[in-house]
C-alpha cells in the first residue's frame, strides 16, 4: 500500500483559485451557493444537498449518537461529539461490568490524544503520541461528513471531482494531509468516504490503511442533510472490510460562535433532529 505522497510540504491548490478562496476570504455570513461556482458540479451537488440556502456558516457542529463498538467484543455506547472537518472531541460511555468506562478521543491543531476513564475519574489509560496524532488526524478528516460547513472550499480543502459520483477534498491536517474520497449518488447525498489513515488495525506495525466507512441512511438536521446511520472500519473498500464502529445519529446541529466566546465547548446544538424530511 503506497502512503499519501508528501505530508511535509505546504499544500498545493488546484483547479480554480477562486473556488478554494471564496470561502475563506469572503465576509458572508449565511450558505449561498452561487459561491461555488468555480467548483466542478459533482462538488457544488455535494454541498448543496447537505447544506441549505442560507443556512450559517457556523463550522462546529454537536452531535449526539448511540451505537455499538467492537472492542473484543461487540459493546452498546451513547456518545456526544463536536467536530469540525478539521478538530473533533467525541466523548462515549460504555457499560463494562455494570461500571460505567467513558472514552474521550480528540484532535485540534496538530494534537490528538485518546483518554479512558472509568466511572468518569479513575484514569485507566491515557496516549498522546505521535502514532496517536497521525491516527486522530485521520479521524478528523472522516468526521467532516458531519461537518459540512467545515469542509467548504478554502486554502486548506482543495476539491476536484474524478468522476460524476467521486469527489476528493486534499486537507492538511498537522502533522497528515489526507486525500479524502466520497461516493455521491445523483442528488449529492454521501454513499460512502475512503481515506488512507496511519493506524496499525490491530497489527504491529503503524503505516498508512485504507480506511471508511458507508453511510446506511440519511436524515434532515435542521438546516443540514447529513449521515445519520453508518458503519466505520479499517480496510474499507477491499474485501478485508470488518466494521468496528456502528452508529445512529440522534440530534445534530451548528455550534454558534456566540456559544464558544462564551466559553462553552459542550454547548447544545441549535438545530436538533427533524426527521420529517
Amino acid at each position: 500500500m503506497q502512503p499519501p505522497a508528501d505530508h511535509t510540504s505546504e499544500p498545493t491548490v488546484q483547479g480554480d483559485t477562486l473556488q478554494q478562496q471564496t470561502f475563506a476570504e469572503t465576509a458572508i455570513s449565511r450558505f449561498d451557493a452561487s459561491l461555488l461556482s468555480g467548483c466542478d458540479e459533482p462538488v457544488r451537488r455535494y454541498f448543496t444537498h447537505a447544506i441549505a440556502h442560507g443556512a450559517p456558516l457556523e463550522p462546529r457542529m454537536s452531535l449526539r449518537m448511540t451505537g455499538r463498538i467492537k472492542i473484543g467484543r461487540w459493546l452498546p455506547f451513547s456518545a456526544e461529539q463536536e467536530c469540525d472537518g478539521s478538530s473533533f472531541v467525541w466523548r462515549a460511555q460504555v457499560p463494562r461490568h455494570v461500571r460505567l468506562f467513558t472514552v474521550t478521543d480528540s484532535y485540534d491543531d496538530g494534537r490528538g490524544s485518546i483518554d479512558g476513564r472509568l466511572l468518569g475519574a479513575i484514569r485507566m489509560f491515557h496516549n498522546e503520541d505521535r502514532n496517536i496524532l497521525r491516527s486522530a488526524a485521520g479521524r478528523a478528516a472522516t468526521e467532516g461528513i458531519v461537518a459540512p460547513i467545515g469542509l467548504l472550499p478554502g486554502p486548506t480543502r482543495v476539491w476536484h471531482a474524478e468522476t460524476d459520483n467521486e469527489i476528493v477534498v486534499d486537507l492538511a491536517l498537522a502533522p497528515e494531509r489526507p486525500s479524502m474520497h466520497l461516493t455521491i449518488d445523483d442528488d449529492g447525498a454521501v454513499q460512502s468516504v475512503n481515506l488512507q489513515r496511519w493506524g496499525d488495525a490491530g497489527g504491529k506495525a503503524f503505516g498508512y490503511l485504507p480506511f471508511g466507512g458507508d453511510v446506511l441512511a440519511e436524515q434532515r438536521f435542521g438546516d443540514f442533510f447529513l449521515p445519520s446511520r453508518l458503519r466505520v472500519g479499517w480496510w474499507h473498500g477491499t474485501e478485508r472490510f470488518s466494521p468496528f464502529f456502528k452508529a445512529d445519529i440522534l440530534s445534530a446541529g451548528p455550534i454558534h460562535q456566540g456559544q464558544l466566546r462564551q466559553g462553552s465547548r459542550h454547548a447544545r446544538p441549535a438545530n436538533v433532529d427533524d426527521s420529517s424530511g
